[in-house]
């Protein structure tokens, strides 16, 4: 082998003196004479330098060029670089060794013709040189902010700039002079030809045209890049203010480019190594295991999981040692298949918890299995989230007793059990007495810790195989599956035990300083009946529930058919009432309202009848009650007001002078958030006098809701509207709260009227609320009054006003009329006489 100006591969053994030449086809080692492979054509001049690049190689680790200059056979001195570095792990230096053909003869310095621009001045060796050594120890980032500052300089280019390929379509830009370039597309751009292919890879030199990212009008230049099997990697771009002589900027920079090749390997690299290490310290536990599950390095996060020291555990076997309790590994991988699952694993301070694990083989060159990298996760976390998840979709979340749901599943299966096994269970629905007034005026707070406590109460009372569940408010269910396999003695049990939770249930509870008190009713169905169902169970027992509220609450009832028929009834008279208000079934009667002394009539109550077609009215006791559990009331509410208040306008626009109009106004109707706005409106839409406007609310108005109350009543008492106090005595009567609000008149409930004069308590409980109204300045009006005697009780206690049907009862709109027209022509034929009562 000829050691001539080509292009060869090197290698030195500086420990043995041995020097290795490859070109390409065979690697020999040299055996000539001389201390290396060159001696004989070496300039004498460049020995020394030549020794010093050798030495710098071994001490520096770092990579390195020198250029020189070979004679040879027949004289001709050529320009050659060397390219080197050493290698610790085996001990040699090794690198590159190419020719540098300049083009020193006359005939390529001939002057171009006129119509070509000058060419570029021709490289000398002493800047190929410059440049060498300012590369021979850059790395990295550095090497190519050298390499293209260094290169514009040496060649005059008016810019120079190095990329990277990213993707398919677009490349980065690693450094750049006279030019600033981040990263660019390849569309449109003179080196997209470089990257059609590997065989299109060659160095492109035309003018620039057509490219409106680059300035226009000069010399287009782009050195591709290629690893070693070919691909393209990025290119050297450079931009000259006129053509130059490709040839010779080629062969230069086909020198260079194995370095900028390797650099940009060794960036690409070690950007892989940076991704790797993050890659490794994730939040997952990482382990690596050679073929036989020794463990040869795990990351931070597997310390944390395990609990185990990250050092300790090097050299372990993942089965035997690490995992060894809890029946091992889990999994047995002869093939190369990848495994995950979760697994049951041992902490380092001893207590197990859930483990997803994922097993993944490695394959060495030969196929075979190198390694195994196992990914893992405490799903501690994941799983309790699970069961949070199951507890929500079948337990209470306030109580932790089954929900519907749950007792919907164990109801079916007690249900199907009952009837194979011929035995008899019951359901209790028990719902909480007055709980909803204690929620209201203590906050929800104190009602969530009341219905813990009833829970905590039920569940001492249930047996096992029983089943307590809370169906959501103050609903609670027990069933008791398997009582007796006699009916009689079934119905028993169920009774006495409904007695106990009832009398459990109204025992007191001490609560932040106050004792409060509650009670139950509670529905009991007995099962399996004829005709019956699982899914008729909840319905009968909230049947027989309402008939215990009914009969006074605090009590039970078992369920039978005509309970059954009244459901029904409630539920018909609901799903009618919806559509009562559009097909126009309600109507207003007026009930007459008159002057205790002298029975002169003051005014009238407006009071809802319900008249569906074809049939008779539907009692307002019936369906008000009825309205009240939906929001169906306040629709309902808001049509009176204006039907009642546009029929007393029609009166005085006729010359039927009533003095003023009374109009019933429901909790949630007052309590609604645009109250206030819906009475102007009322007012505007029907030109009203609001002094002639009384509205009546009753005392669960005031409840939980005293300062919205007296807000509401003072803004509109400012109008000159009136308020009066509905069924006072009847409900929760507060003096506090009496004295506080803006009212003008106490309503007395018929119930402590009608028993006068035979119920001395009522009476008395009428004068002592006479005597305070008047000390408190409220006007009184007497409801229900329906005989003289009474009448004459009001008048000697004072009391004021006066309604029932002793004076009339409610009537209609034209029977109304009519009554006004004869008490008007009876004062006109006895204006004295003003102590009869029409």
């Amino acid at each position: 082998m000829k050691q001539q100006a080509t292009q060869m591969m090197w290698f030195y053994d500086r420990q043995h003196e041995q020097w290795s030449l490859s070109d390409h086809l065979s690697c020999q080692p040299w055996q000539g004479e001389g201390a290396h492979p060159w001696a004989s054509q070496l300039a004498p001049e460049d020995e020394s330098g030549f020794a010093d690049f050798f030495a710098r190689l071994h001490h520096s680790g770092q990579p390195g060029q020198f250029i020189g200059h070979l004679c040879d056979e027949a004289g001709t001195v050529h320009h050659v670089l060397w390219y080197g570095q050493y290698v610790p792990a085996q001990q040699l230096c090794c690198g590159w060794l190419a020719p540098l053909e300049m083009a020193h003869n006359a005939a390529s310095r001939a002057e171009p013709p006129a119509s070509l621009a000058p060419p570029l001045p021709l490289l000398q060796a002493p800047l190929l040189a410059q440049l060498a050594q300012a590369l021979s120890a850059r790395t990295g980032l550095d090497f190519c902010h050298t390499l293209v500052n260094e290169l514009a300089h040496i060649l005059g280019a008016n810019a120079v700039w190095l990329t990277e390929r990213v993707g398919l379509d677009r490349l980065r830009v690693l450094a750049s002079h006279g030019i600033d370039f981040k990263e660019y597309a390849l569309a449109d751009m003179p080196c997209q030809q470089l990257y059609r292919g590997a065989a299109s890879a060659t160095p492109i030199s035309e003018p620039l045209t057509g490219c409106t990212c680059l300035p226009p009008g000069q010399h287009y230049y782009a050195q591709p890049l290629l690893d070693r099997s070919g691909q393209i990697l990025g290119h050297l771009a450079l931009l000259f203010p006129n053509q130059t002589q490709t040839a010779d900027l080629g062969s230069v920079l086909t020198i260079f480019s194995v370095r900028m090749v390797a650099e940009l390997e060794r960036l690409q690299s070690d950007a892989l190594m940076r991704l790797s290490a993050v890659a490794f310290e994730t939040h997952e536990g990482i382990i690596i295991t050679d073929p036989d599950f020794k463990i040869l390095r795990v990351n931070y996060a597997f310390s944390q999981i395990t609990g185990f020291d990250s050092q300790g555990v090097i050299g372990l076997h993942l089965g035997n040692d690490l995992w060894s309790g809890l029946g091992g590994l889990g999994y047995e991988l002869n093939a190369l298949d990848r495994w995950q699952g979760e697994t049951l694993r041992l902490h380092a301070d001893g207590h197990v918890y859930p483990q997803w694990e994922i097993v993944t083989p490695v394959q060495d060159d030969k196929g075979g299995i190198s390694h195994y990298v196992i990914f893992f996760e405490d799903i501690s976390e994941r799983k309790a989230a699970e069961r949070r998840i199951q507890d929500l979709a079948y337990y209470d979340e306030l109580t932790g007793l089954p929900n519907r749901r749950q007792l919907h599943e164990t109801l079916a299966q007690a249900f199907s059990e009952a009837s194979r096994e011929h035995l008899i269970g019951a359901l209790l629905f028990i719902d909480l007495d007055h709980f909803k007034t204690i929620n209201d005026s203590l906050g929800h707070a104190t009602g969530d810790w009341l219905l813990k406590e009833v829970a905590n109460r039920l569940k001492r009372l249930v047996r096992q195989g029983d089943c307590l569940a809370r169906l959501g408010g103050d609903e609670f269910v027990l069933l008791l599956p398997g009582l007796s396999i006699s009916p009689p003695q079934a119905e028993m049990q169920a009774d006495l035990i409904a007695e106990r939770l009832i009398g459990e249930i109204a025992a007191p509870y001490s609560h932040g300083g106050q004792v409060l008190h509650i009670g139950a009713s509670v529905g009991i169905t007995l099962f399996p009946g004829r005709e019956q169902e699982a899914g008729d169970l909840l319905k009968q027992a909230d049947t027989a529930m309402y008939q215990a509220k009914s009969a006074g609450r605090k009590t039970r009832r078992f369920f039978d058919a005509s309970m059954q028929l009244q459901a029904d009834r409630r539920l018909l008279i609901h799903n009618e009432l919806r559509s009562a208000l559009n097909n126009q079934e309600l109507t207003l009667h007026y009930q007459p309202q008159h002057m205790v002394e002298g029975g002169d009539i003051i005014g009238v109550e407006a009071l809802i009848r319900w008249q569906p077609p074809g049939r008779a009215l539907v009692s307002p006791a019936e369906f008000i009650p009825i309205a009240e559990e939906t929001d169906l009331i306040v629709d309902i509410g808001n049509w009176v007001l204006h039907e009642a208040c546009t029929q007393y306008v029609s009166w005085e626009e006729n010359g039927i002078h009533v003095p003023q109009l009374s109009v019933n106004v429901s909790a949630k109707q007052f309590h609604a958030h645009d109250f206030v706005d819906r009475i102007h409106d009322v007012l505007a839409a029907t030109g009203m006098d609001p002094s002639c406007l009384n509205l009546e609310i009753t005392e669960s108005v005031v409840l939980g809701h005293a300062e919205d109350t007296i807000s509401k009543m003072a803004e509109l008492k400012t109008l000159g509207i009136s308020f009066a106090i509905d069924d006072f005595g009847a409900g929760y009567s507060s003096l506090s709260y009496l004295k506080r609000l803006p009212a003008d008149e106490l309503k007395i409930d018929r119930s402590f009227i009608q028993d006068i004069p035979k119920d001395g308590d009522n009476m008395a409980i009428v004068e002592a609320v006479i005597a305070m109204a008047r000390h408190m300045g409220f006007n009184v009006t007497a409801e229900g009054v329906e005989s003289r005697q009474q009448l004459e009780f009001l008048q000697a206690q004072g009391c004021h006003f006066f309604q029932g049907y002793l004076a009339s009862k409610p009537l209609p709109v034209p029977y109304l009329e009519r009554y006004i027209s004869r008490l008007s022509r009876h004062d006109r034929a006895a204006p004295a006489d003003k102590n009869s009562v029409a």
